[in-house]
C-alpha cells in the first residue's frame, strides 16, 4: 500500500525547500513590485498571456462538457466490465469505486477556492496562462479515466522496453516522491481551513492508485514493462493536475502579497 507521509513531516521538510522561493521584491515592467523574482506577466492577472479552453468556457458549456464525459465514462466502464469475468471483473469494480471516490474528493477540494479563473506559471517565461483550476482538473480526470478504459478494453497497454524495467521501476518511485512533494506544497501555501479536503483528495488518489494497480497487475499478465508503463502514466497525469492546483494556490498568495 502506498501512503502519504504525515503532513507535519512533509511541511517541516518543505520549509527548507521553500527557502528557494524567497520573497525578494522584483520590479515588474510597469513599475509594480513583485514579491517573487518572476516576470510581471507571470504574476499580475491583468497582464496579457495565453488562455486555456477552461478559462473561456461558460458555466453551461462546462456543465455540458462534464455531463457528456460522465456519460461516455459510464458507457466505457460498462462495456469493458461486461467483457471481463472472475478476478479481473472484481478488480475493475474495486478500481472504479476508488476512482469515483477520488473524483468526488477532488470535486469537493477544488471547488472550495478554485471555481474562478487564475493565472498559473510553471517557472518558464511563456508558460504563464489564465486557466480555471477546478474545470481543468475535473475534465482531465474524466478524460484520463475514459481513455484508460477504452484502451484497455482493446487490449492496448503502455509498452516499455523490457530491458529497461529496473530503470523504469526507479523512475516510478522518483515520480511518486515528486508527486508527494507537489501535494505537500499545495498544503503548505494555502490557508489551513482549506487543507482537510485537499488532504482527503490526495489520500483518495493513492487509494485509487493502489486499487488500479491491482487491476493492472491482472490485465498485464506478468508483463512488468506494461505494468510499470501504466503506473507511470497514472502518476504523470495526477502530477500535472497537482502542479496546476499548486500554481492556483500560489496565485491567491501573490494576490494577497501585492
Amino acid at each position: 500500500m502506498i501512503k502519504l507521509p504525515p503532513v507535519k513531516k512533509i511541511i517541516l521538510w518543505l520549509t527548507a525547500v521553500l527557502m528557494l522561493f524567497s520573497a525578494i521584491p522584483a520590479q515588474a515592467g510597469d513599475g509594480r513590485l513583485v514579491t517573487q523574482n518572476w516576470a510581471g506577466s507571470a504574476v499580475f492577472y491583468d497582464v496579457p498571456c495565453d488562455e486555456t479552453e477552461s478559462f473561456h468556457m461558460t458555466d453551461d458549456e462546462f456543465l455540458c462538457s462534464r455531463l457528456s464525459l460522465e456519460n461516455r465514462l459510464i458507457y466505457a466502464y460498462s462495456a469493458y466490465l461486461n467483457s471481463l469475468d472472475g478476478d479481473e471483473r472484481e478488480a475493475l469494480v474495486a478500481s472504479q469505486k476508488a476512482w469515483i471516490r477520488c473524483y468526488y474528493a477532488y470535486d469537493e477540494a477544488l471547488k472550495q477556492l478554485w471555481l474562478e479563473p487564475v493565472k498559473i506559471y510553471f517557472g518558464v517565461t511563456g508558460q504563464e496562462r489564465r486557466t480555471n483550476v477546478y474545470r481543468e482538473a475535473m475534465l482531465l480526470l474524466l478524460i484520463n479515466r475514459i481513455t484508460d478504459l477504452e484502451e484497455w478494453s482493446k487490449g492496448r497497454l503502455v509498452r516499455l522496453d523490457a530491458g529497461m524495467a529496473e530503470q523504469k521501476a526507479a523512475e516510478l518511485e522518483e515520480a511518486l516522491t515528486r508527486l508527494r512533494v507537489k501535494m505537500g506544497l499545495c498544503l503548505y501555501v494555502i490557508q489551513e481551513e482549506y487543507r482537510p479536503r485537499i488532504m482527503d483528495a490526495h489520500r483518495a488518489y493513492f487509494d485509487f492508485f493502489d486499487a488500479n494497480g491491482a487491476f493492472l497487475e491482472l490485465i498485464s499478465k506478468g508483463d512488468r514493462s506494461a505494468l510499470l508503463g501504466e503506473n507511470l502514466l497514472q502518476v504523470d497525469r495526477i502530477a500535472y493536475i497537482t502542479g496546476v492546483h499548486y500554481q492556483g494556490c500560489r496565485f491567491f498568495r501573490r494576490e494577497r502579497e501585492e
